[in-house]
C-alpha cells in the first residue's frame, strides 16, 4: 500500500514538474546483502555510520538511519539527483519524514538547483527557512520550499546529520503547492521591499539584475503568502537571481542563526599548534563563526598564545599557517590572532567601484605578542576548502617578505559580505565589495597559490613541499 500511494503521488507530481525521486521510501537495497539503499549516494565519513533499519520507520518495512559519534564536527549526507522540467515560475516542496534521538548538532533537508549549463544557481536548506532539527524529536513531515523556473533542469538534494545522536529518514517526495490566488499580505510585501532595498543599494551585482522582471516574478510567487516567515520564498528568489548574476557568496541568516552567531562560536573545530620537522612552528586556524566581542577576542588570544608558546620555548626556523580547513566566518579574529606572523601595516582593502577602504580590525588582543625573530619564513597552506574569511586571511599574507602560499586554488568566495539587519532579527550577508591585497591587487575569483601542489592520495604533498622550502638555506 505504501509503494502504491507514493507512486500515485509522484505520478501526479510528475505530470507537472517531471521530477521523480527514486526509492523515496528506502524499501529497495543496493543488493540483497547490502545495508544501504538503492539509488541514494551515501559517502562514508569518519565518526558516522549509515544503514537501513527495520525497527524504526515511519511506514513500510524500513527507513534510513544515520548515527554520529560524540564530538563529530563534520556531517554525513545522503543525496540523490533528479531531472526536473517546469513550464513556468513556481514553488514546489521537497518533503520527508524525519525522527531524531539526542542530536547534538543539527539535521536538515537541503537542495541545490542546477541549470542547463550545469551551474548551481540556487540552494536551500531547512535552517535557512527557519526550521531547526536537533535533540530528540518524533516522526514529523518537514517541508523545504523551492522556487523553480524553466531554466532549472536538475535538483541535487538530500538530508544531512551533524553531530552525535541518531537520525532516521523516510518517505521523501517532491510535491506541488496547492493553488492560491490570494495576494500576499502587507507584512510579506513590506518585508520583501525591505530586503530588496538592501540588495539594490549595496550589492555589487545589482546592476546585473533585471529588477522589473524580478518584481513581476515576486508578485506571482507571493500569492498565498501570509507571514514574514513565508516571505523567505521571495527573499530566496532574489538570492537565486544574484547567483545567476555571479554572486556565489551572499546568504540569508534567519533570526535563530543570527542570534547564535552573535553569542558564541558556531564552529566546533578549534585552533591547534605543534612543533614539526626540525623546529617548524605549525599553526592550524579553522573557520570561526561569531561576531561576539568576547568570543572573538578569546579566539584571537588563543592563536597568539599558541604562537608565543612555540616561539619562546623553541628555536623556530619557520612557520606554517594551515588554512585548508578554514571555510570562513568572521575574518577579524583570525587576522588578529595571526598578527605576530602577518606583521604590521596594511592588511588588505575592500574595493567597490572607485572606492577602496583599508581593512581595520575591531578585535584586540590584550597583550599582543611579537616574535623573537622578525620577518621569518612563512608558508601559508590553502586549498579548495579555504573559503570566504579563510581566503581573506590568506590575502593578508600575500606580498609579505619571506612568505609563500602553497597548495591548490581556494574556494572562490573572495567577495566581502556586509552584514545587514532585517526587521525580524534576521541578517542578510550580502556581497557588497571585492577584496584586494596590500599591493592593491583585486580578487574576483579563486586565489591561486604561488606554489601549486598536486596532492597524492594518502600523502600531504602540500605540507611536505612547504616544509622543504622553509628548511632551504
Amino acid at each position: 500500500m505504501k509503494n502504491a500511494f507514493l507512486f500515485v503521488v509522484l505520478t501526479l507530481t510528475a505530470q507537472i514538474t517531471t521530477a521523480q525521486i527514486k526509492n523515496p521510501d528506502f524499501e529497495l537495497k543496493k543488493s540483497p546483502e547490502s545495508t544501504l539503499p538503492a539509488d541514494w549516494n551515501v559517502v562514508p565519513v569518519q565518526g558516522y555510520s549509515a544503514t537501513l533499519v527495520s525497527d524504526t520507520k515511519y511506514s513500510g518495512t524500513q527507513a534510513m538511519q544515520i548515527t554520529g559519534q560524540e564530538n563529530v564536527s563534520q556531517f554525513l549526507s545522503i543525496s540523490q539527483t533528479v531531472a526536473i522540467e517546469v513550464k513556468e515560475l513556481k514553488r514546489i516542496k521537497l518533503t520527508a519524514y524525519i525522527k531524531t534521538a539526542a542530536i547534538t548538532g543539527s539535521v536538515a533537508l537541503w537542495c541545490q538547483l542546477w541549470n542547463a549549463e550545469n551551474k548551481q544557481v540556487g540552494f536551500e536548506n531547512l535552517g535557512m527557512q527557519g526550521q531547526v532539527i536537533k535533540g530528540t524529536t518524533d516522526w514529523k513531515k518537514y517541508t523545504l520550499t523551492l522556487t523553480v523556473n524553466p531554466s532549472i533542469k536538475k535538483l541535487f538534494f538530500g538530508l544531512y546529520s551533524m553531530g552525535a545522536g541518531v537520525t532516521w529518514a523516510d518517505n521523501f517526495a517532491i510535491e506541488e503547492f496547492e493553488g492560491n490566488e490570494t495576494p500576499a499580505t502587507a507584512a510579506v510585501l513590506k518585508y520583501s521591499k525591505e530586503f530588496n532595498a538592501i540588495v539594490k543599494k549595496h550589492s555589487i551585482y545589482t546592476d546585473s539584475l533585471n529588477w522589473p522582471a524580478i518584481e513581476a516574478d515576486l508578485a506571482a510567487l507571493g500569492k498565498g503568502l501570509k507571514t514574514v516567515e513565508d516571505a523567505q520564498v521571495l527573499t530566496g528568489y532574489v538570492l537565486q537571481q544574484l547567483r545567476k548574476a555571479g554572486d556565489n557568496h551572499s546568504f540569508y541568516q534567519n533570526k535563530e542563526r543570527a542570534q547564535s552567531y552573535a553569542s558564541g562560536n558556531t564552529v566546533a573545530d578549534t585552533v591547534s599548534a605543534k612543533l614539526v620537522d626540525n623546529n617548524i612552528g605549525y599553526i592550524v586556524v579553522p573557520a570561526f563563526g561569531s561576531v561576539n566581542k568576547e568570543v572573538s577576542e578569546a579566539f584571537a588570544q588563543k592563536i597568539q598564545t599558541l604562537i608565543k608558546q612555540l616561539d619562546t620555548q623553541q628555536d623556530i626556523k619557520g612557520w606554517v599557517v594551515d588554512l585548508r580547513r578554514n571555510g570562513g566566518g568572521n575574518m577579524y579574529p583570525m587576522i588578529a590572532g595571526l598578527k605576530p606572523l602577518i606583521g604590521n601595516g596594511t592588511l588588505g582593502y575592500f574595493v567597490k567601484g572607485k572606492d577602496k577602504n583599508e581593512w581595520k580590525s575591531s578585535v584586540n588582543v590584550k597583550e599582543p605578542y611579537a616574535l623573537k625573530k622578525p620577518e621569518p619564513k612563512i608558508a601559508v597552506l590553502v586549498g579548495p576548502r579555504t573559503g570566504s574569511s579563510g581566503e581573506m586571511t590568506a590575502i593578508t599574507f600575500i606580498g609579505n617578505k619571506n612568505t609563500k602560499l602553497f597548495g591548490q586554488a581556494t574556494a572562490g568566495y573572495v567577495t566581502a559580505n556586509g552584514m545587514y539587519a532585517l526587521s525580524d532579527g534576521a541578517k542578510l550577508l550580502l556581497a557588497s565589495s571585492y577584496s584586494a591585497d596590500k599591493n592593491g591587487k583585486k580578487y574576483v575569483d579563486r586565489i591561486y597559490p604561488e606554489v601549486l601542489v598536486k596532492e597524492v592520495a594518502g600523502q600531504d604533498e602540500t605540507r611536505k613541499q612547504a616544509i622543504a622550502w622553509l628548511l632551504e638555506k
